[in-house]
């Protein structure tokens, strides 16, 4: 049995609300054994592991980002690499994706629409052994509507792109059944129009009913679901279907607050896909997404603030492949929701502990005896500064106990 001690660190164990300054984590084969302040007789017990002094270093549980596409790699418009990519071609691309969040400090991270259903074949290969990356819960293709978000290309064209595209609930159960059949682990539904496909954002889309099929079929299984909403009204319908997870909700209004804190959803603000607007002009990004981003941006952080001053739960999402959006720079989510009014520790909650409660991870998340051993190494603090985590800080990831990176 493989055994670590982590001795002397600043341990962030994810639900306390202040950090132990002297700690003591333990790994025995994978599992956390001990976490709690620095203990002489824990110590002598574990004498035999390998002995780890993280004096002045910060350990804490691995991030999980609840909202990414391997499919897109941050180019100012994915419509090239939709077409003219081969998913074989896509497969690789997204392996390299993936891993660059786990080296950022990412050990889980959340699909929600792959173009070839890639990230159930890269979650396949990495679980059998086969290549190192991080635990990949895969959505397949999103489900949404003809001429919805996902479905941008005139006429009869037919692409193998991020969406399913079916109409009615008959069509919508059986499109939910053929993802289930591959094995994902969330259904993502398209509940309103979106910033990277043309037309209104904000008009709803798959309806109530169609959305709620989706949702019992998901929940049969013990699936997640998630709904991309911008508009107040597909905010709404996605939330009275019961959706688990809402996407983005840009627009979300006192009422839809409301739905959310009955409902107990969560919201994934993906506020990092504003970096369309600081790069996208110069660019290249489609006009008319520059466009509805910017009109989205300063309602989004007026709503957000709303929903958390009620209390709403939050959790980290970045919506990474979306335009100069880049994997591995993941914890650019954490500096946007300080921005947004959270407490430092909050965010590092909202991607840890919140994030792993949303997504049904029951052993992820925490710092805590009989956890699964997601945990990252911080040369530094980022309670006094949040941006520490984009800065090369993050020296060591370890997965299910094991080291996947290291800096040095």
């Amino acid at each position: 049995m493989k055994r670590i001690v982590f001795k002397h660190g600043r341990v962030i164990d994810g639900y306390q609300d202040k950090p132990l300054q002297d700690g003591l984590v333990v790994i025995d084969d994978g599992t956390i054994v001990y976490s709690g302040n620095m203990d002489e007789v824990v110590l002598e017990r574990y004498q035999d592991a390998h002995i780890v002094d993280l004096s002045g270093k910060t350990i804490m549980p691995g991030m999980i980002d609840a909202h990414v596409h391997l499919t897109l790699a941050g180019e100012p418009s994915y419509l090239q690499t939709l077409i003219m990519e081969d998913a074989k071609l896509t497969v690789i691309k997204g392996i390299e994706r993936a891993k660059k969040a786990l080296n950022a400090g990412f050990t889980t991270i959340r699909c929600l629409g792959e173009k070839g259903q890639i990230d159930v074949y890269i979650k396949k290969a990495i679980e059998e052994g086969v290549i190192v990356g991080p635990n990949i819960l895969a959505s397949g293709k999103a489900i949404t509507i003809t001429g919805g978000h996902g479905d941008m290309f005139p006429g009869d064209i037919e692409i193998d792109g991020i969406a399913t595209i079916v109409d009615g609930e008959d069509a919508v159960r059986t499109a939910t059944r053929k993802q289930l059949k591959l094995g994902v682990d969330n259904i993502k539904l398209m509940a309103t129009g979106g910033g990277m496909s043309p037309g209104d954002a904000r008009i709803s889309q798959l309806t109530i009913t169609e959305m709620r099929v989706a949702i019992e079929e998901a929940e049969k299984y013990g699936k997640l679901t998630a709904a991309h909403a911008i508009g107040e009204e597909g905010i709404n319908n996605a939330l009275e279907a019961g959706v688990r997870t809402l996407e983005h909700g840009t627009y979300i209004s006192d009422k839809g607050i409301g739905i959310i804190q009955k409902t107990g959803a969560y919201l994934v603000p993906t506020l990092a896909a504003f970096k369309t607007l600081k790069y996208g002009k110069e660019g290249g990004v489609p006009e008319y997404h520059l466009k509805k981003v910017q009109a989205f941006k300063d309602a989004h952080f007026i709503n957000l603030r709303k929903a958390l001053d009620a209390g709403v739960k939050v959790i980290t999402g970045t919506d990474a492949g979306t335009p100069f959006n880049l994997h591995g720079e993941n914890a650019y989510e954490l500096e946007c929701l300080v921005e947004a009014g959270m407490a430092p520790m909050q965010a590092i909650h909202a991607a840890t502990r919140v994030a792993a409660e949303a997504l049904k991870l029951e052993d992820k998340g925490m710092l805590k005896e009989g956890y699964v051993a997601d945990l990252i190494i911080i040369d530094g603090n980022p309670l006094d500064d949040i941006t520490i985590l984009q800065q090369g800080k993050v020296e060591q990831v370890y997965k299910q106990g094991d080291l996947v990176y290291n800096q040095k």
